[in-house]
């Protein structure tokens, strides 16, 4: 249907430019184009209706190419996900794709505004089938669960930027608890963290600085500072979590396809286990956000007019494309 809209437009632009062309030719004395315009009603109306045209052309080209392909997600042969869950984790190494990222807007003068992504929060909630919604409210999808892989063992990530372009490359290293970062352009290491074991908590350190400790039974789940506790996921029953924030309660529940978070989102497994929707929660009703679905090679997320995300798993790497642009790869070494 779109190219379609696309070809009509195209033969509608030409008929218009020999219309336009005609009426050039039609006052050639004024050697002038400006004076044409400004003097002759025929000119200056073919003029802004080619203009028109043009601009529409532009839109349509543009709009087309900002989606996913959407014959591709129609056709394909969908499989299942596992059920959802709701369980305290972690995601400590800022190894994500976003799906819902929080923003904040601050005032840098009277009149510039500055918006900036809320930072990963390294406790949440795994939801199941590698989502993790984490304390600061941000929604993505764990690049572990989707490389197969376990955070808590040495691996090694190596991410390359726009590959088709190859705006950078960055490898992730985790060994011996501690994990580096290394940019392939200047070869240059840089040292985030390594971790300390006790016997009911986990340290992570920057060289003899503790950066916060994650402490976990089975009731609770407590992110930590050096000297008191900063933020605790309180397990209520089975189903039902609770974090005490900032004078308010903060729930998280789950139900057999639905999961609930705070005010905010619900999670719906549907469609025979074959779709999972993001929505926003409303008074009235509920708004859809994103539509996951997904084959054995490909991941789709996309929202009601099929802008999103595409991962496709490759062995052991898998790329990442936002519409139709590959945005990076993530390769397992």
């Amino acid at each position: 249907m779109l190219s379609f809209i696309v070809v009509a437009v195209l033969i509608l632009m030409v008929l218009q430019l020999i219309e336009f062309v005609a009426a050039f030719q039609s006052v050639s004395q004024l050697t002038d184009w400006k004076v044409q315009y400004k003097h002759n009603p025929t000119f200056s109306t073919k003029f802004m209706k080619h203009r028109t045209l043009i601009y529409m052309l532009i839109l349509i080209l543009s709009s087309s190419c900002a989606t996913l392909n959407i014959s591709e997600i129609k056709n394909i042969e969908k499989t299942s996900f596992d059920a959802l869950s709701l369980n305290p984790g972690k995601e400590t190494n800022d190894l994500r794709i976003d799906l819902i990222r929080r923003t904040n807007q601050e005032s840098v003068n009277d009149s510039t505004n500055k918006i900036e992504e809320t930072p990963y929060h390294p406790i949440g909630f795994d939801l199941g089938n590698g989502l993790f919604y984490d304390l600061n409210e941000n929604l993505c999808l764990k690049i572990d669960y989707l490389l197969g892989y376990s955070s808590d063992e040495d691996f090694e990530i190596q991410i390359t930027n726009r590959p088709k372009k190859n705006k950078g490359q960055t490898i992730y290293k985790f060994h011996s608890d501690t994990l580096t970062k290394v940019n392939l352009q200047n070869e240059k290491s840089h040292y985030l963290y390594h971790r300390v074991q006790d016997s009911d908590s986990i340290s992570y350190m920057y060289k003899k600085r503790m950066k916060y400790a994650l402490i976990e039974n089975d009731s609770s789940m407590i992110y930590s500072g050096k000297r008191r506790y900063w933020d605790v996921i309180h397990k209520l029953n089975e189903n039902e979590y609770f974090l005490n924030k900032k004078r308010r309660k903060e729930n998280y529940r789950i139900t057999e396809n639905e999961i609930f978070l705070e005010k905010d989102y619900i999670v719906c497994l549907s469609n025979s286990n074959k779709t999972i929707e993001i929505k926003r929660q409303g008074k009235r009703r509920h708004k859809i956000l994103y539509t996951i679905e997904k084959s054995n090679e490909k991941t789709y997320i996309y929202s009601p007019k099929y802008n999103g995300l595409k991962i496709e798993r490759i062995e052991n790497s898998m790329l990442i494309y936002r519409d139709k642009t590959l945005l990076a790869k993530y390769e397992l070494k």
